[in-house]
């Protein structure tokens, strides 16, 4: 096998497709952390007699984890090549379309986007671009990178069905790149595939903790997803340091789990602040279930979020959680029990976690479960994004 073409590593018996099915092509530069479960939950839900679905992704960190999903899902999977980064994976984008016929590209983020807008342009396919984040500054550059970048996203995002996961962060890149008017767009809000976690009475506490290797008899704080500057981490471990200072709560831990890359940055800091005794770092998990079980209350202290999935994952399981009031993450909590603080504020962060009655709290979000199952449900989702498909896909 040639390095620089894609490998089609399982699914071979879909490659010359089913007559009266849809193809779907997915581009996902980084499958990983929400985009990852994002596809885990809407493709695992979506109609497996009117679409087929191929992903075309590069190898990353969630690899393993991504392709079992993908296995367990009989989804098609490309393993593109980024030896040229972005532009190996636009080649194969461009191979693909070249071989067979697709009714519509599903691109996840921004450079995903940009990696299959020429290629669809190309070829006359219909592209969906699913915003999951804030396009961020530190992406665009400065001067005339800067200028240049705007101009092609600008430029793509008029053509494309503009497809966003919450309203804040629509809004937030309709104002950012001055967009205006645009038509082809929607907002369908993420959910959480409800199966995931009917067991969760068949998980004790007890045994939940010791899967993961935290201690029994304490209060342990969760932090889930990934290590970026984005969730706030560093004010969490501020936060714990104004806990242990003032006395607020003793006898509690941190269960920081996930991976990203400040992980080895953020373990130093915890270090350098002597708090290695109230964090415990547990690696990435396939299977979140245990975590909510184990937790007493999960801690959000993010900058911004898109739609954030693990927030309705504690709220079905009815684990307690506090989070900032944040874009993205504001507009998924609303409504609902989450104690909501001012984001970039660790003492906020420390006076929410020692004013918890965690017994009270549980007792709410455990009464909040079947209004949170009714409104996270990713059946939901499933069925919009369906529409949207139908709207603007084409024949093969």
């Amino acid at each position: 096998m040639k390095p620089d073409s894609p490998v089609n590593i399982m699914g071979d018996n879909q490659k010359k497709g089913m007559p009266g099915k849809k193809n779907i092509l997915v581009v996902a530069r980084w499958p990983l952390g929400g985009i990852r479960t994002y596809m885990k939950y809407v493709y695992q839900s979506i109609s497996k007699e009117k679409y087929r679905i191929t992903i075309v992704a590069p190898e990353v960190a969630e690899s393993e984890a991504f392709e079992k999903d993908v296995k367990r899902l009989r989804l098609r999977l490309i393993k593109a090549n980024t030896l040229g980064g972005s532009a190996g994976l636009a080649i194969d984008v461009f191979k693909l379309l070249a071989k067979e016929k697709y009714s519509l590209i599903q691109s996840h983020g921004f450079i995903s986007a940009l990696c299959a807008f020429l290629p669809g342009m190309l070829f006359g396919v219909p592209h969906v671009l699913t915003v999951h984040g804030m396009i961020e500054e530190r992406l665009l550059g400065r001067g005339p990178q800067k200028t240049i970048r705007v101009f092609l996203l600008k430029s793509m995002i008029k053509k494309v069905i503009l497809y966003a996961v919450s309203n804040d962060i629509l809004q937030h890149v309709m104002q950012r790149l001055n967009l205006g008017k645009k038509e082809k767009l929607a907002v369908i809000h993420n959910g959480v595939d409800l199966n995931c976690f009917e067991n969760e009475n068949t998980v004790s506490r007890e045994r939940a903790r010791d899967l993961l290797g935290l201690p029994q008899g304490k209060t342990v704080i969760g932090f889930v997803g990934r290590f970026m500057p984005q969730k706030g981490f560093n004010y969490l471990i501020d936060a714990v340091d104004l806990l242990r200072s003032e006395r607020k709560i003793r006898q509690f831990v941190v269960a920081a789990v996930g991976s990203g890359d400040y992980l080895k940055h953020y373990r130093s800091e915890v270090h350098k602040k002597q708090l290695d005794e109230y964090f415990l770092f547990v690696p990435f998990q396939s299977d979140m279930l245990p975590v909510y079980k184990a937790i007493d209350v999960l801690v959000m202290p993010s900058l911004w979020e898109a739609f954030p999935l693990q927030p309705m994952e504690a709220m079905v399981n009815g684990t307690p959680i506090i989070v900032t009031d944040c874009i993205g993450l504001r507009e998924c909590v609303r409504g609902t029990p989450a104690v909501v603080i001012p984001k970039a504020d660790p003492g906020a962060i420390a006076n929410a976690i020692s004013n918890m009655k965690l017994d009270q709290a549980r007792i709410e979000f455990s009464n909040f479960i079947p209004h949170a199952q009714k409104r996270f449900d990713v059946r939901v989702t499933a069925r919009k994004v369906e529409n949207l498909f139908d709207a603007y896909s084409i024949s093969n």
